[in-house]
């Protein structure tokens, strides 16, 4: 299933708001309304509008025959805002360059050409201009362009239209005489699934009768043969690709699904009729322009560079960061998909899988600040390298790295509590009031179970436990269940079963399975002198309103606010209005059905001396078609 785009205003959280006519000059401002208004009023999510911010940028060019640096500056300001969001729009590339041409010259707008293919290296359009730009203006550096044409030809040169790209290259080699290389171009051209292999064959079959001296490795007619078998086969989704550039509007439907069974055909037609690995990337990173901001086209691409093309760990990354810095906030399968990658790679860059861990994670948490895995994986990792232990270490240097990575911990968490945080340390960066019982939980963890210290742990449990962030945190009262079990505490453990719903806010799951396994290992551990003992030491009202560990427990079971007693508060005569009898039974499926309010069950006979007795006559009558209702509870199977 394809994920759809999400909305725009989610691609602008990531950018700082600023005015770039900020400190304009008044009558400028008045004189050049249409402008202000056109920036002030901008909506990103239109392209109507964008188009006339860019007009009127353009009207101020014309305007101004030699504009002030401030307005120059303000110009480049609003072009650069417009870009930073959109840096695939490569028609706004082209008419910054423009505008970079009239207001500083030719090198400024080279330079902005670059800049452009920095940002959206896989744009044929821009290639094609950059290079038509230097041949016609620094003919005299051929091998600089020639390195640029060979650039051009890893990036772009296996586009499905990238005929433009290789008329040029071929015109640049032939007007050097450079035979060998355009020998080498031809033999690449053949083999490479094109829009226009066959021209580019027939060229070959000329140049080879031309220049006698150069042969072919391979017989040219077989080649070009088998590059038309490859074409056929891609046409059919070539043919259907109506929208091949970057759009702020979501992609349709048809193209979505062309691009998904296009790739699908790649991936299993592969090795079977030999196409080349690098058109099959190609038409990734194209399918990648169109649906840019659709995460499942990512981890598709992402699939084939680790399985099949087996990219280096650094490629990866680069790929991996990309990726992340132009798919929408919302996006959490394809950053937690990198983590993933970070963590299986670990070892053959621990340093460097540290670092981008670390940002990757301090940025996956403030986007899903609920997500409290994120800062476990990360203590995993950050204990893994900074504070490792081995089998080679002595007893003492082992135990000093427990003690610093536990006051690491502590640390962390003393600095939010206190509100001091060390916005240097990633760790204390991170925490938040949903992930912090999380950290708690380590350092319990490393004093209970590493330091063997009991007394100090408890009183970790003892201080955080009052604080109101653990209330909900399953991770923090689970350790302490298993802590208390631990030290068959039966005392504290039957605080803890009475005090779940009540003062202690679990998911009903989460509850419902602590006390099966609470009843089980009462049963299994504790004796009836144990148990008087425990009854014996409640005050006066928890006897009467605590519950019985054997007896009770269960009936908290998809009621965590249960509690022994409750029915002798509850008004008997009403009881068809509660939730046990609307249940009826049936936990989470509630049935408001009519009643019979003149019952006579509970009635004595001779009430009813020698009369009939009456008609019943009922309640809720209106609601005896009515549906049941849903709750979210545990169902007992």
């Amino acid at each position: 299933m394809i994920q759809k785009e999400s909305s725009s205003d989610e691609l602008s959280t990531s950018l700082d708001s600023h005015d770039a006519l900020e400190g304009l000059d008044p009558t400028f401002l008045k004189e050049n309304a249409e402008l202000m208004d056109s920036y002030r009023n901008i909506r990103w999510d239109s392209v109507q509008s964008l188009n006339g911010l860019v007009g009127c940028v353009e009207k101020t060019v014309l305007k101004y025959k030699n504009p002030n640096d401030s307005i120059k500056r303000v110009i480049e300001k609003i072009y650069r805002e417009l870009l930073e969001r959109y840096p695939l729009l490569f028609g706004y590339w082209k008419r910054f360059t423009a505008v970079q041409y009239q207001l500083y010259g030719l090198e400024r707008s080279i330079g902005t050409l670059a800049e452009a293919l920095e940002s959206f290296p896989n744009s044929l359009e821009l290639w094609c201009d950059y290079l038509n730009v230097l041949c016609v203006n620094s003919a005299d550096k051929v091998e600089m362009i020639r390195e640029k044409f060979l650039m051009a030809k890893d990036r772009i040169g296996y586009h499905f239209l990238s005929d433009p790209f290789w008329d040029k290259y071929i015109e640049f080699e032939t007007k050097h005489e450079e035979w060998g290389n355009l020998n080498s171009i031809y033999a690449e051209l053949v083999c490479i699934p094109l829009h226009q292999y066959a021209r580019y064959g027939t060229a070959y079959r000329k140049f080879l009768a031309d220049h006698v001296e150069f042969s072919a490795e391979k017989n040219v007619d077989v080649e070009i043969r088998k590059t038309h078998g490859l074409v056929t086969g891609v046409w059919t989704f070539e043919s259907r690709i109506k929208q091949g550039f970057f759009n702020i509007t979501p992609v349709s439907e048809e193209e979505l699904a062309n691009w998904d069974r296009y790739l699908t055909y790649l991936e299993q037609n592969e090795a079977a009729k030999s196409l080349p690995t690098r058109f099959i990337e190609c038409v990734f990173q194209r399918c990648l322009v169109p649906c840019l901001h659709y995460e499942h086209f990512w981890i598709r691409y992402h699939n084939w560079l680790e399985v099949v093309k087996q990219c280096d760990l650094l490629s990866l990354i680069d790929s991996y960061q990309q990726g992340i810095s132009r798919l929408p906030p919302s996006c959490k399968q394809f950053r937690y998909r990198f983590l993933d990658f970070l963590k299986k790679n670990y070892r053959k860059d621990k340093e460097l899988i540290l670092l981008i861990f670390t940002q990757t994670t301090a940025a996956c948490i403030k986007l899903f600040p609920n997500e409290t895995f994120l800062i476990l994986e990360y203590l995993v990792l950050l204990k893994r390298t900074r504070f490792a232990s081995s089998i080679k270490q002595d007893e003492r240097e082992i135990y000093a790295q427990q003690i610093r990575y536990e006051q690491e911990l502590q640390s962390a968490v003393s600095s939010y509590l206190n509100g001091t945080v060390d916005k240097g340390n990633p760790l204390h960066d991170m925490i938040n009031d949903v992930n912090l019982p999380i950290v708690v939980v380590e350092l319990i963890k490393v004093t209970w179970l590493t330091f063997k210290n009991s007394m100090q742990t408890r009183k970790y449990f003892n201080f955080y436990g009052k604080n109101r962030l653990f209330r909900s945190s399953t991770a923090f009262w689970l350790t302490y269940y298993k802590f208390e079990k631990s030290n068959q505490n039966f005392a504290k453990l039957n605080k803890f079963i009475n005090d779940l719903g009540t003062e202690i806010n679990l998911p009903v799951t989460i509850i419902n399975d602590i006390l099966r396994d609470y009843s089980s290992f009462y049963l299994a551990n504790s004796n009836a002198g144990m148990y008087q003992k425990v009854r014996d030491t409640d005050e006066a009202y928890n006897k009467l309103y605590s519950v019985d560990p054997i007896l009770l427990s269960q009936l908290k079971i998809n009621d965590p606010q249960w509690f022994p007693g409750w029915s002798q508060n509850s008004n008997i005569i009403e009881w068809y209005k509660s939730k046990q009898f609307k249940e009826n039974g049936h936990p989470g499926i509630l049935n408001d059905k009519p009643q019979i309010s003149n019952t006579i069950i509970e009635l004595s006979s001779r009430s009813q001396g020698n009369r009939r007795p009456p008609l019943p006559s009922f309640k809720n009558l209106e609601k005896i078609n009515q549906q049941p209702k849903y709750e979210h509870s545990e169902l007992s199977l």
